[in-house]
């Protein structure tokens, strides 16, 4: 059964719907973090019609009730797309720990994928197939052909083409960008200089309060906006961001968190201002230092939207797909991420471009 998705696949063949997962999902899934990937198949139709991402559940959370969150999840997307009988094909996709070892991994995962074949028969979804993938290899779990090898089939791709990468550059795709590089850009500081972030934000919290306390929410803002201006606007004033201080950038984190900061900071998009703003924005999300942290959210954020700007969807998706993990209820990420998938990014630009006049004409006034 061919799907019609660029490249072209055949949603039946496990290693062609393995090989074409990269460009389902925009990036090589080589990242930490593991996931379940799911794509759902209007039946009618003959066409794929939505994909979803779930966290994979951890050893403490029950395989049957996780399975079943999912396809409540598939199920109300169903519900607004209007479709009837519609099919799911779902991937496990291993994190960058449990890849190292995708044999063992993927027995664990059995329980969930019994229970979500289990949970789509249920509730009446038909199941196209359920996998365990690493970046090197993969399984089909309840497939009816002896032959695949348990020690895991391996993954086709840009060094070892199959149909999928082989149609992908006949239609002149470029190979879906490596999930593990693009984190690499916001990986949390470690050591001794984490220890010494955190400090400073600690501290840049109690400065901050202070601040307001004696001049105000509007002073405060003004006050950071100033300290943006310098470091982005036309192109900035050649600072190496690398040489912000502790303090600098822990002042900038702390300030971030506030609505009418973030609204300026998505406005440095011009041509000489955009490498450098996401340069700033990954910079702060790395001297949040830690992963797990709500002060990541703003500057991911950010960082995200100036890659989408750039063109670069999958580096774009990857940033808010983080901020998601972090704090699901984060609105500047899920309004970002459905202007993105919306291709609507270009129309947020002018808009933002429109208020940064008016704030700079206000400043000169």
């Amino acid at each position: 059964m061919k799907i019609n998705t660029p490249p072209p696949f055949d949603i039946t063949d496990p290693a062609q719907a393995v090989e074409a997962l990269p460009y389902l999902l925009g990036y090589q899934p080589d990242g930490p973090d593991g996931m379940v990937f799911a794509l759902t198949h209007d039946t009618q139709r003959d066409r794929p019609v939505f994909s979803q991402r779930f966290a994979l559940p951890s050893a403490t959370v029950d395989p049957r009730e996780a399975a079943d969150r999912m396809m409540h999840d598939i199920l109300d997307r169903l519900e607004e797309f209007a479709i009837g009988p519609a099919d799911v094909l779902l991937y496990l996709c291993a994190g960058r720990e449990e890849a190292k070892d995708g044999y063992n991994a993927m027995g664990r995962y059995r329980t969930l994928a019994d229970a979500l074949l289990l949970s789509a028969e249920a509730h009446g979804v038909g199941t196209l197939g359920v996998m365990f993938v690493t970046a090197t290899h993969w399984w089909a779990y309840h497939h009816r052909n002896p032959l695949h090898r348990g020690e895991g089939m391996p993954v086709d791709g840009p060094d070892s083409p199959g149909a999928v990468t082989r149609n992908a550059r006949a239609l002149g795709f470029p190979a879906p960008p490596s999930e593990a590089k693009i984190r690499a850009a916001f990986e949390p500081v470690t050591g001794r200089e984490a220890k010494v972030q955190r400090a400073a934000i600690g501290k840049e919290v109690g400065l901050q309060a202070e601040r307001v306390q004696a001049s105000g929410v509007d002073v405060e803002t003004d006050r950071a906006a100033a300290i943006l201006d310098r470091l982005l606007l036309d192109g900035g004033d050649g600072t190496l961001l690398t040489d912000l201080t502790p303090a600098q950038t822990a002042e900038l984190i702390i300030a971030l968190r506030h609505r009418p900061l973030r609204d300026i900071a998505l406005s440095y998009t011009e041509p000489d201002e955009l490498a450098r703003a996401r340069e700033l924005w990954e910079l702060l999300a790395r001297r949040c230092a830690s992963a797990h942290t709500v002060l990541t959210s703003a500057p991911l954020t950010l960082a995200a939207f100036a890659a989408a700007v750039a063109g670069e969807v999958p580096a774009a998706l990857s940033m808010l797909g983080q901020v998601r993990r972090v704090e699901p209820k984060y609105v500047l990420a899920q309004n970002i991420e459905q202007i993105v998938m919306a291709g609507s990014v270009a129309a947020l630009v002018e808009s933002m471009q429109d208020l940064r006049a008016e704030r700079l004409h206000g400043r000169e006034g």
